[in-house]
């Protein structure tokens, strides 16, 4: 359903577009206060994320309706779909101007006439509107309610058992992993132990902090998986002769599977929420 409704509100985006129903709106608008309102911790919920919701429920089920020949169902979607437009319009006074009226009557007299291919064009145009001002609010909506500030994660470091902050943990669990290399090809077998001794600790710490944003356990990055490739640097640093080369690509697969992967997720949300802070 959701997908049907991201075919229909791209179909006429091009490169020239302005985002946001009247263009007032765009990906650099400073978001408005009003919404802090609608979004936890201010509300218990996500209120404004869950009305959207069913806005798109309402008008997904003018298109289901249609497909189905059922023009009193689509009818009836679309009542509904005007009545939550309007009440969401509402809610953010700085975003009253990106719900615009007239296509939204424009849909609604073509649902009228009984005309399924007119209703199908008018239902289109709606889209639009609603695309406009997702490309311009959507992501930097994500950044500041879902992904919040990660400079306020701390993590509590297993060796020092100081409170630290999450970047200076990153850092230092990466010299960590970096050390281990840096000692072996140095020839400093002890230090490189120290190094992995001091990784390891830190990436179970590590794994802890997900649950900060996470409800579930996390199944990527720092998994199963990723826990035993540390382990098997352990058995390998237990030998009475390490193994370099084994260890430096055990060391390889972390930075490439779990480092970068994560980076990859995180770090355009974390810098982004940055800059706009």
């Amino acid at each position: 359903m959701v997908g049907f409704l991201v075919l229909v509100s791209t179909a006429h985006a091009g490169a020239d577009y302005r985002p946001g129903g009247t263009g007032d709106v765009t990906a650099t608008s400073p978001l408005p206060g009003a919404l802090d309102a609608f979004y936890p911790p201010a509300a218990d919920r996500p209120v404004y994320l869950f009305r959207m919701l069913g806005l798109e429920t309402s008008f997904s089920g003018i298109v289901v309706d249609l497909m189905e020949d059922d023009l009193d169902g689509a009818r009836g979607s679309f009542e509904d779909f005007q009545r939550q437009y309007r009440e969401i319009a509402a809610m953010v006074p700085e975003w009253k101007g990106e719900y615009p009226e007239g296509k939204v009557k424009d849909l609604g007299a073509a649902l009228a006439t009984g005309n399924k291919g007119h209703a199908m064009d008018a239902f289109a145009a709606v889209g639009e509107v609603c695309h406009r001002c997702h490309v311009a609010t959507m992501v930097p909506v994500q950044q500041k309610y879902h992904w919040g500030d990660f400079r306020a994660i701390t993590v509590k470091d297993p060796l020092s058992g100081e409170s630290t902050g999450y970047p200076q943990f990153k850092k230092i669990l990466a010299a960590n992993l970096a050390g281990i290399t840096v000692d072996l090809r140095q020839g400093q077998t002890d230090n490189a132990r120290k190094q992995f001794e001091g990784f390891r600790a830190r990436f179970e710490a590590l794994g802890g902090s997900c649950q900060g944003c996470h409800e579930k356990q996390s199944r990527y990055f720092v998994d199963r998986e990723m826990r035993e490739t540390v382990e098997e640097l352990g058995v390998a640093f237990k030998s009475r002769t390490v193994a370099a080369d084994a260890v430096m690509a055990l060391a390889q697969k972390i930075g490439r599977e779990s480092c970068s992967k994560c980076h990859l997720v995180h770090l355009p949300a974390a810098h982004a929420g940055r800059y706009e802070r």
